[in-house]
């Protein structure tokens, strides 16, 4: 009985390894530091790369072609449900020098 519990004991050890070695890398949320040197390399472009723009709008997440006052994206996230952060950086807008980077953004921000 007791070698019995030893090789279960075993192979309970040797599964829980094996899962970890394949467990997915990309799933994981990004760290705050990286997520934010992201948009401070964003926020360094030059204003011609900066073609949108993360924002509010009625007190929501919103998307903006750069420039323009009215949002091409309105997201159903309230901003008051973010942390004070990201309220913050919202409110001065978050700029994207593309439409797939605008995107990640939105899935940040609103996923």
């Amino acid at each position: 009985m007791k070698s019995l519990m030893t090789v279960t004991g075993i192979i309970l050890l040797i599964c829980i390894m094996i899962t970890g070695l394949y467990a997915p890398k990309g799933t994981a949320a990004r760290s705050e530091k990286s997520f934010f040197s992201e948009i401070s390399a964003e926020q360094q472009s030059s204003t011609e790369e900066k073609k949108y723009r993360l924002s509010v709008y009625e007190k929501k997440v919103a998307a903006f072609e750069n420039g323009k006052d009215y949002p091409i994206y309105i997201s159903d996230v309230y901003v008051s449900m973010l942390s004070q952060t990201d309220r913050e950086l919202l409110e001065k807008g978050i700029y994207a020098s593309d439409r797939k980077a605008l995107n990640r953004l939105i899935e940040d921000y609103c996923s």
